[in-house]
């Protein structure tokens, strides 16, 4: 059977300008075993909720082969991409269901960044087959800064890495090229055939940036784009429909290309 993930390649879907809108994230250690729609059946779907009307991302996260054994308090991480800062606060499960997404308290900054992979192989087999292998191969270069996460949106374009706080999203990634892109980053650049978008603009914007990046070259995580000839993208459905995660209904998915000379 083919995979969602294969079925994308297969097609040639563009990989850029998918990356979720997301100007902050929440992110929530968890330590028990993660369901399909693991934030729900955590308890913070009520959450989760009132953290979208905010533009706040909500997951659940754990250290890579290891798991909590005590439940309070837990490691919540806080990413507002925009600014970009991240912070670490340690937090009850009273805590959480009282936190306000409007106004998510200030933590104790983390200095460098860090990175998620989506494992959830009951969201996704992709994800849990291709993200694994990942998270394995980052686990020896990260140690404590990589977690694995629930889920980033985008199965079939697995294995998906978050590199935060800047909120950059990379896709089709197995161990070898999840390495380089990791250590691209830490020198402040951007492997772009990887790069899925950035989670401070909206996808539109993600296109813009690809293009403009792809013609000018520019390798930098914060190159300034200002004054830069201005892509001109248009969303195209694309054929013919395929399922776009695993076990799905097939759907046409919308890519964000070059805009047609005007005759």
């Amino acid at each position: 059977m083919t995979t969602c993930s294969e079925l994308s390649i297969a097609l040639g879907e563009p990989l850029h300008a998918t990356a979720p809108y997301a100007p902050v994230w929440l992110l929530v250690e968890v330590a028990s075993a993660w369901a399909r729609k693991a934030v729900r059946e955590a308890g913070l779907g009520e959450l989760e909720q009132r953290a979208k009307e905010h533009g706040v991302r909500v997951g659940l996260i754990r250290r890579y082969g290891r798991r909590r054994t005590s439940e309070t308090p837990r490691t919540v991480l806080v990413a507002r991409c925009a600014e970009p800062s991240l912070e670490r606060l340690e937090l009850t499960d009273a805590d959480l269901q009282e936190l306000d997404p409007a106004g998510l308290p200030r933590g104790e900054p983390v200095p460098r960044p860090l990175y998620l992979v989506c494992t959830n192989g009951r969201r996704d087999a992709c994800c849990g087959r291709t993200g694994a292998a990942v998270a394995r191969a980052l686990d020896r270069e990260l140690g404590d800064r990589l977690w694995e996460t629930t889920h980033v949106g985008g199965h079939r374009f697995a294995a998906n890495l978050v590199a935060l706080p800047h909120g950059l999203v990379y896709g089709r990634l197995d161990p070898q090229s999840a390495v380089r892109v990791v250590q691209a980053h830490e020198r402040g650049l951007i492997v772009l055939e990887h790069l899925r978008g950035r989670t401070t603009r909206t996808q539109e914007e993600q296109a813009v940036e690809h293009f403009v990046r792809e013609h000018e070259g520019l390798e930098r995580v914060d190159a300034d784009l200002t004054g830069r000839t201005r892509a001109r993208v248009q969303p195209t459905d694309l054929d013919p429909p395929r399922p776009t995660s695993c076990g799905g209904e097939p759907e046409r998915p919308r890519a964000w290309l070059p805009a047609k000379p005007k005759p």
